[in-house]
């Protein structure tokens, strides 16, 4: 393979929309993006971040002593949980405007990538609320820069204009997409997720897999989301059983990051759907619920939905679990197929074991056609989408 001749510590510079520097080592880059044009005169940031990985990645050992050599003044914003609140980012945004922030870093994953995103946006709109730009009350023109340090293979937010936030209130999770979110600088350091634990490496790579399919068989998808998804969906084939087999495993990382990083791209071009539409209202509902595992309970049945209508796609991103080891093209259905790779990972979970019983499916259903942002993804969904349809998926994955 290609990848034999690939030297992981070299750091690539990876432009789409924003600059990424990609490889072991990459955090060595922040001398460089911060002297920059857009950020050599920066004098004070909010770093965004929760309150371990940060330091347990080993990403602030890095980032803090560069900050003070730079003479650079920084209020640590440390608060972030998974599946943020706009409460939770409104106190972001609030302690940035009095410190004087100027630009945002990111540590962390999705969740802590989404908050920076938005409250760059949110600051230069003091009369505006995050819950106003979730439920695409205002839009806006500006954002103040956002360099986003990653540190899960799961994400994709550091490549792309999207982010997402809880309405905690009413149980919303709605998805936003401007053009203004773009990080201007992102690190995908594989060092920095060797710390990733077990369960949270299942969880990320889920959600990256289901980024790579939704991409290529969106409504939307073109040549670009296709071929990249492709390409991640086999990196993850390939190197998620390795890491899940020694966690330290260097190499694995790095291509599971490069399968993310190329999803994340994917799918800022093609689009997501159904899967993603189904799963906010899982996490806003129970906000403890990890993204990547409300993806993985629900994906048997979300393939088997859309099959039908993106049978060739499929056939080929899925062709590395299609096959036996004697290279023969299993017989059994799609659903089956995913259950039975799904087991092979660790991630036979099914909505019942989080705590959903069947009378939550209506509210789960209605969640979908009131959450501001899903309709979006059900009109990309590659089939006609109905409410039954939507309750069908819950029910189904609920055992």
């Amino acid at each position: 393979m290609w990848e034999q001749a690939n030297d992981i510590n070299m750091v690539h510079e990876i432009r789409s929309r924003t600059i990424i520097y990609f490889g072991l080592g990459a955090i060595t880059k922040m001398p460089e993006i911060f002297a920059s044009k857009a950020l050599r005169d920066v004098r004070k940031v909010t770093v965004v971040t929760d309150n371990m990985a940060y330091k347990v990645s080993g990403a602030w050992a890095e980032v803090e002593p560069f900050l003070q050599r730079q003479g650079l003044q920084y209020l640590l914003f440390d608060e972030v949980r998974a599946n943020p609140s706009t409460a939770l980012i409104d106190r972001c945004i609030d302690l940035s405007r009095k410190f004087g922030t100027q630009a945002f870093i990111a540590i962390g994953g999705g969740s802590v990538i989404d908050t920076a995103k938005i409250a760059a946006i949110m600051l230069g709109y003091p009369e505006a609320s995050c819950e106003q730009l979730m439920q695409y009350q205002f839009f806006p023109e500006q954002s103040a820069p956002v360099v986003a340090i990653n540190l899960t293979h799961g994400t994709g937010s550091e490549t792309n204009h999207f982010g997402v936030a809880g309405i905690d209130e009413k149980n919303y999770k709605p998805a936003i997409g401007f053009e203004e979110m773009y990080p201007l600088y992102s690190i995908d350091d594989p060092n920095l997720m060797a710390s990733l634990p077990l369960n949270q490496t299942r969880y990320v790579t889920l959600d990256a897999l289901t980024h790579a399919i939704e991409a290529a068989t969106a409504k939307g998808a073109g040549p670009f989301s296709k071929t990249l998804s492709i390409k991640s969906a086999d990196l993850i084939f390939r190197y998620f059983p390795r890491i899940l087999r020694d966690l330290n495993d260097r190499e694995a990382r790095y291509y599971l990051a490069f399968a993310s990083m190329l999803a994340g791209i994917s799918f800022d071009n093609g689009g997501l759907h159904l899967g993603h539409a189904l799963e906010h209202p899982i996490s806003a509902m129970k906000p403890g619920v990890p993204h990547g595992l409300g993806l993985a309970v629900l994906l048997p049945e979300v393939l088997d939905t859309i099959y039908p209508a993106a049978q060739e796609i499929l056939d080929e991103i899925l062709q590395p679990i299609r096959r036996t080891e004697a290279g023969i093209k299993t017989k059994a259905g799609i659903k089956e197929v995913i259950k039975q790779w799904l087991a092979e990972v660790g991630l036979a979970t099914t909505m019942g074991d989080l705590g959903f019983e069947q009378e939550d499916v209506a509210t789960l259903t209605d969640l979908v056609y009131t959450t501001p942002g899903i309709q979006y993804m059900l009109d990309s969904t590659p089939v006609a989408v109905s409410p039954e349809t939507v309750a069908r998926i819950f029910r189904n994955s609920l055992s």
